[in-house]
């Protein structure tokens, strides 16, 4: 819930929005690990391989930004820029079925030979 909306107020996190993220990752941190409350949060980040909150925010903001919204962000940041992404190509869709391996079956309507008794017909729920 809380990264909803990050792309707008998580590009650039101010020093107070690190420390409050901070604050609301370290009991989770703490619960997780079992570690005592004297363990640094750092530390718990490390151990457990979680990057902290607002780091982890701002990649996705920065995704967001560049991927879905096609911002593109300061140089200082990325040289990627929106125009030099490629888009996933949307309604070219195909079933694999279309596509048959060479030792898959391939089982068509057959309603035609139903009433043929000299052919065994199989017939499954899907």
């Amino acid at each position: 819930m809380l990264a909803h909306g990050s792309s707008a107020w998580c590009l650039n996190p101010t020093f107070k929005m690190k420390r409050k993220l901070s604050s609301i990752q370290r009991p989770f941190l703490l619960h997780i690990s079992g570690a005592y409350c004297t363990t640094p949060t750092a530390a718990l980040q490390t151990i457990l391989g979680i990057p902290p909150l607002h780091m982890q925010l701002q990649f996705e903001a920065r995704f967001t930004s560049i991927y879905r919204l096609k911002i593109p962000l300061r140089r200082f940041i990325t040289d990627t820029q929106p125009h030099d992404l490629e888009m996933k190509a949307t309604g070219w869709s195909t079933h694999s079925s279309e596509h048959l391996k060479p030792n898959q079956m391939s089982f068509e309507d057959g309603e035609a030979y139903i009433a043929r008794k000299d052919i065994i017909n199989i017939f499954t729920d899907g």
